[in-house]
C-alpha cells in the first residue's frame, strides 16, 4: 500500500496543475522495441535512465516504441503512443517505470 501511495503522490506532483506551454525543455525518454523482454531477462534497457533531471516548467516526454504497455508515474502508454508529462513542481521524487526491472524510476526536478 505504501508503494501505491508512493506512486500516486509522485504522478500528482509530477503532473501538478497545470499544462500548456511553459516555455521549459523537453525532457525526451524513448522506450525502444523490445524493452519489455529486455527488463523480463533482467537486463537494462538502452536509453531509459535510472533518473530524470528536471526543471520547473520542463515538460517530461515518453515515446512507447515496444510492443507492450510500458507504465511510468502512474500513466500507461500504449504501443506506439507518447505521453507528454509537465514537470510542475521542485523536488526528489521515486515513482514507478516498467521499463526497469525494479520497477523504478527517480526524478530530481528543480526551481
Amino acid at each position: 500500500m505504501l508503494a501505491t501511495i508512493a506512486v500516486a503522490a509522485a504522478a500528482a506532483v509530477v503532473a501538478g496543475c497545470g499544462g500548456g506551454d511553459s516555455g521549459g525543455e523537453t525532457v525526451r525518454i524513448e522506450i525502444p522495441p523490445n524493452a519489455s523482454e529486455l527488463v523480463a531477462q533482467g537486463k537494462n534497457v538502452p536509453g531509459v535512465p535510472d533518473r530524470i533531471v528536471g526543471t520547473v516548467g520542463d515538460t517530461l516526454v515518453i515515446d512507447n516504441r515496444d510492443s507492450s504497455t510500458q507504465f511510468v508515474a502512474g500513466y500507461s502508454i500504449s504501443p506506439g503512443q507518447s505521453l507528454k508529462i509537465p514537470l510542475n513542481r521542485a523536488g526528489d521524487y521515486e515513482t514507478n517505470c516498467s521499463a526497469h526491472e525494479d520497477r523504478s524510476l527517480r526524478m530530481s526536478i528543480s526551481e
